[in-house]
């Protein structure tokens, strides 16, 4: 939705302009960079935030999960035994448990992790073909505008005006061509007797 509004609102500006000032690309270019710069930002960002996350998760798992993991484990153990005796064997059994939903756990935040860098990577190659084909529309639109305003000022010393007076266009090119042409005409007189 917000791509459809900004092509609509570009293509309205070239639309509507005459012309862009070449200080237009250059804007477009840091505008581009700019939008480069961020997209490293926001990797780093969620990259940043799924580590504290995993950090958060190991809290929970050491401070929170593990006690009270091991405090289910005493309750199922009889008077009879001795806690302290057994207590290795305890800690072989929950061990594993707990890595199992550590890992099952991690590997959630992984997969979202993943999951969103993926989006963020989708969304910036379509937004650098999208800039990139303005930056390309920009550009040419300033070269025609360049070339236009060019040829308006080869017209004006041409005609001497700012008015474009193509009778007098044709008759400054008529005049310069048969000044060529008699310039030319002993050469061409000259290589007629040569080649007799």
């Amino acid at each position: 939705m917000k791509k459809t509004y900004l092509s609509l609102i570009i293509s309205s500006l070239l639309i509507s302009c005459a012309s862009l000032p070449p200080s237009t690309s250059t804007l477009t270019k840091e505008v581009i960079n700019e939008a480069n710069d961020m997209h490293t930002l926001n990797i780093a960002l969620v990259n940043q935030l799924f580590e504290e996350r995993k950090d958060r998760l190991n809290s929970f798992i050491t401070d929170t999960y593990t006690p009270a993991l091991v405090e289910n484990y005493q309750k199922m153990i009889p008077d009879s035994v001795n806690y302290k005796e057994q207590l290795p064997n305890i800690l072989k059994s929950i061990i594993p448990v707990i890595n199992r939903k550590k890992d099952s756990l991690q590997g959630l935040l992984d997969t979202q992790q993943q999951e969103i860098i993926t989006s963020l990577n989708t969304n910036y190659i379509t937004y650098t073909q999208a800039t990139t084909s303005l930056q390309n529309l920009i550009d040419a639109t300033i070269k025609v505008t360049e070339t236009e305003e060019n040829a308006v000022a080869k017209i004006q010393k041409l005609t001497g005006t700012s008015n474009i007076d193509f009778k007098k266009i044709e008759q400054n090119i008529d005049s310069t061509l048969l000044k060529v042409s008699k310039d030319a005409q002993p050469i061409i007189d000259l290589k007629k007797l040569i080649k007799q």
